[in-house]
């Protein structure tokens, strides 16, 4: 990917700044929140962006921190690649009906409440929002699952190989409670 861009004053040196932005729309609205805070604070020359693999658009932006005084602003040069093979409707899953609401008794609740107390921990520990480590529903049917094994942990919906290696060890721990007995 190159850039052609105009040149500037020596006070001021062009920076660049990566931003992943995914089509699922729970993840979608963190990320394009941070994209425009970012925007707000700097002077944009150039932006490319492009849809990686049907799962992301990937958002390139030239730019400057600071405004020199006898600088004009013009509006930035925006450069959007679509591959062709991009379709909005292989982005979001088939139409579906709507799910039931999973109902917790209030055994479940506490463990679903303890689930979310550790989410919300080890997330700011990584640095990363909640529902990036685990969405409320999937923490809702290991609750109401009572799983028990690694095995079953990966029958969560929203919950596969990846983070069942970085978080069921955790998850596990917490399920089967401080005497190592499944919680109840």
């Amino acid at each position: 990917l190159t850039a052609h861009c105009s040149p500037l004053t020596a006070h001021y040196f062009m920076k660049c700044k990566l931003f992943k932005i995914h089509l699922d729309e729970e993840a979608r609205s963190f990320e394009e929140a941070k994209l425009n805070k970012f925007l707000e604070n700097v002077s944009v020359n150039q932006v490319f962006a492009s849809v990686v693999n049907n799962e992301f658009w990937s958002v390139l932006a030239f730019y400057e921190e600071g405004f020199a005084p006898d600088r004009k602003i013009s509006k930035p040069e925006i450069v959007v690649e679509r591959p062709e093979s991009f379709s909005p409707e292989k982005t979001s899953e088939p139409k579906e009906s709507v799910p039931e609401p999973i109902i917790l008794n209030a055994e479940e609740e506490a463990i679903y409440n303890t689930l979310r107390q550790w989410r919300s921990e080890r997330a700011n520990q990584d640095g990363l929002p909640p529902y990036m480590i685990a969405h409320n529903d999937s923490l809702m049917q290991m609750a109401q699952m009572r799983v028990s094994s690694r095995e079953e942990l990966l029958q969560i919906k929203g919950f596969g190989e990846k983070k069942a290696e970085k978080y069921g060890g955790e998850i596990l721990e917490i399920l089967r409670g401080r005497d190592g007995e499944p919680q109840m």
